[in-house]
């Protein structure tokens, strides 16, 4: 395999005086056949030798347990029953205003902002029972009065 390597070598580098020599000739035509000839020659071999990626990772036993346990942690969370309180919907502007006054009103709660459309959403909190869920919303929509739990 590597004196085939070796001739294509040599072959490259002296490709240049090779075309130079046939190419004296010839018409111009001929010498753009011989450029299509070079590339093709240059694209296949390209391909026969080109590498190929194995890539192997080798990770300490610990990272290796770390990541199956927060996969499992993820799982686990993803299939719990949360509740939250949508407060308000409508467009983009006034979700944004509604956002910033719901911030000032309860900074305690964390807010997002989430888009189905048409409409822009402002939801709070991931209580895991129903009852948490209302005992805020009582103090939620003493402020915000169209303000309901989402079940899950």
């Amino acid at each position: 395999m590597s004196v085939i390597k070796e001739l294509f070598s040599i072959f490259l580098t002296n490709f240049n005086q090779i075309l130079l020599y046939f190419c004296k000739p010839m018409k111009q035509i001929k010498f753009y056949r011989i450029n299509a000839l070079f590339f093709s020659v240059l694209f296949c071999c390209s391909v026969a030798f080109g590498q190929t990626a194995k890539t192997q990772i080798d990770a300490p036993e610990e990272l290796t347990k770390l990541l199956n346990r927060k996969i499992e942690l993820d799982r686990i969370a993803s299939t719990k029953k949360l509740f939250t309180i949508q407060v308000y919907y409508g467009d983009f502007e006034s979700s944004l205003l509604q956002l910033e006054r719901f911030e000032t009103l309860f900074p305690e709660l964390s807010a997002k902002t989430i888009f189905e459309t048409p409409n822009y959403k402002i939801r709070v909190g991931n209580f895991a029972t129903e009852r948490e869920a209302l005992a805020m919303l009582e103090k939620i929509q003493r402020k915000f009065k169209a303000a309901f739990v989402l079940r899950p």
